[in-house]
Parts: C-alpha cells; sequence; structure tokens
C-alpha cells in the first residue's frame, strides 16, 4: 500500500484568484482519495510559507516543488497532481 501524496495549498482569504484555484482544485482532487490536502492561510503563516519557499499566492506544494501562478488554471493542477502520482512514495 502506497503513502498518501500531500499538497499544501497556500492561499489567502483575499485573494479572489485563490478562490478559483481552489475551486479547481477540488475539482481535479473528486476522484483522488489518496491525495490529501492542507489549506494554509499565507498572511497568518507567513514564516511557515517563507520556510517552503512560497512567496506568492496561490501556490500548491508537494515533493519540495511548487506550483504558482497568477491563476493555477485546471491545466496546470492536473499537470502537477500526475507528476506527483507518476514518482513513487
Amino acid at each position: 500500500m502506497t503513502a498518501a501524496k500531500k499538497i499544501v495549498f497556500y492561499h489567502s482569504v483575499i485573494c479572489p484568484r485563490c478562490h478559483i484555484s481552489g475551486l479547481a482544485l477540488r475539482r481535479a482532487l473528486r476522484k483522488r482519495p489518496d491525495i490529501e490536502v492542507t489549506k494554509i492561510e499565507l498572511l497568518t503563516n507567513m514564516d511557515r510559507a517563507k520556510k517552503a519557499g512560497v512567496t506568492s499566492v496561490p501556490t500548491l506544494v508537494a515533493d519540495g516543488r511548487l506550483l504558482t501562478g497568477i491563476v493555477l488554471t485546471p491545466g496546470k493542477i492536473e499537470e502537477f497532481i500526475q507528476s506527483l502520482l507518476a514518482e513513487p512514495s
């Protein structure tokens, strides 16, 4: 049995792009119960974000990799997820 993959979603409640990206992430994960997501509010966790290399939101972090951009499109999110699943845990 393989361990669940973990994605950390750095966002901000005041960021409309984060809301859109969060919706796309939820849709992408509907059929993937093997992926766990932790949401981190950037404004109240600046030190944790800095340690993870996060400088803007929205950002996904998993296995030492970051996906960031103005809006994380469904296509970009899917590619990120597929790259995680392609690697052994």
